[in-house]
């Protein structure tokens, strides 16, 4: 039977987990989902969606999962990480840090060689297999399938009009991040659903967990053509390095890594506010709309220079932040009322 390692975060290469004989399930909690008062107490002050993934894994989340990994891709996630490794003896799975780094010099190379190794060796103890060369190959294989279907969905949600809403969107993302790859390309390919026009919006600010949010936002008759968070555009699926050896698969890996843009934790300003610009012109967005979850701070450092960058496009930039889950439905009644007046909510 395969193994299932839970995935928190968006560095991992799903390659390496499916070539070592395991599958990767990601874990990204909910915007509104229960947290327990002993998980609060373990994390303290951080992204609500920590928590929620934290008090899945107390309970019964960690029935189906054999082993967890976690990104160090935010300050809740690393938080996160060294919570599970103190509950170790308490029903929790083996637990491993995947530590990328961010600028690409030669001596961060080297270091995310290391971890992309230790990453395969985990993982290869997981399942009790080792990665060979059919394996490595076949893995690369399935998962750019799966990345020709994430660009064959987006280039449906940027149709003219939009042949694929965003709620619908992100819902195969989400299932994608965690299904085997054929079943990833079907849900991915089978997500369509022609809207009629009405105003184009692209998300930024905090990632989404779940689709509630994007629902209630099109329920209005908006659109969602595209975002820059890591559970939608920006989820790292399809990077498959054909090649036969570990050594090179790492190296595809790590050029593929430096070359992707990050989530606001660990990119800069600059490179933020040029990849929102970029997207939202490409999928010739309306209004840019930031969604900012309290204890996700990172991203409120964007704004100013996501406003400059998009001065010049005609893309108007709309924020709420600080949104909780008790003040969900108003900050979602509030950015509706902006959208529509150009007005900003604060929660």
């Amino acid at each position: 039977m395969t193994p299932t390692i839970g995935i928190v975060g968006n560095d991992v290469p799903r390659q390496i987990v499916r070539a070592a004989g395991a599958a990767p399930q990601r874990l990204t909690g909910s915007w509104a989902g229960a947290v327990d008062r002993v998980a609060a107490d373990h994390l303290g002050a951080v992204d609500r969606s920590a928590a929620v993934i934290l008090t899945g894994l107390m309970g019964a989340a960690t029935d189906a999962l054999d082993a967890l990994v976690v990104c160090n891709d935010s300050q809740a996630n690393l938080r996160l990480f060294y919570v599970l490794r103190m509950l170790r003896g308490e029903g929790i799975p083996p637990v491993h840090l995947l530590d990328l780094p961010r600028q690409d010099t030669p001596a961060t190379r080297r270091f995310a060689r290391v971890q992309l190794a230790a990453l395969t060796a985990f993982c290869e103890r997981v399942s009790a297999r080792t990665a060979d060369a059919a394996a490595w190959r076949d893995a690369a294989a399935e998962e750019r399938a799966v990345g020709a279907a994430v660009s064959r969905l987006q280039a449906r949600r940027r149709a003219q009009p939009p042949e694929v809403g965003g709620t619908t969107a992100l819902t195969a993302l989400l299932a994608a991040a965690s299904a085997p790859p054929a079943a990833a390309v079907e849900l991915l390919d089978a997500a369509a659903e022609p809207r009629a026009g009405g105003l184009r919006v692209h998300v930024t600010g905090s990632n989404h967990p779940d689709p509630s949010v994007y629902a209630a936002l099109e329920a209005s008759g908006a659109t969602i053509v595209s975002d820059d968070h890591d559970t939608g555009d920006l989820s790292w699926l399809g990077a498959g390095v054909d090649a036969a050896d570990a050594d090179a698969v790492y190296a595809g890996l790590i050029d593929a890594h430096f070359a992707r843009t990050s989530g606001s934790a660990v990119a800069t300003i600059a490179e933020r506010a040029a990849t929102t610009r970029a997207i939202a012109v490409a999928a010739q967005a309306d209004v840019v709309l930031a969604l900012i979850r309290r204890g996700d701070e990172a991203p409120l450092w964007d704004l100013a220079a996501a406003a400059d960058a998009l001065a010049d496009t005609g893309i108007a930039l709309q924020r709420s932040v600080g949104i909780t889950a008790e003040g969900l439905d108003a900050a979602v009644g509030g950015v509706l009322a902006g959208l529509s007046g150009g007005e900003e909510h604060h929660a």
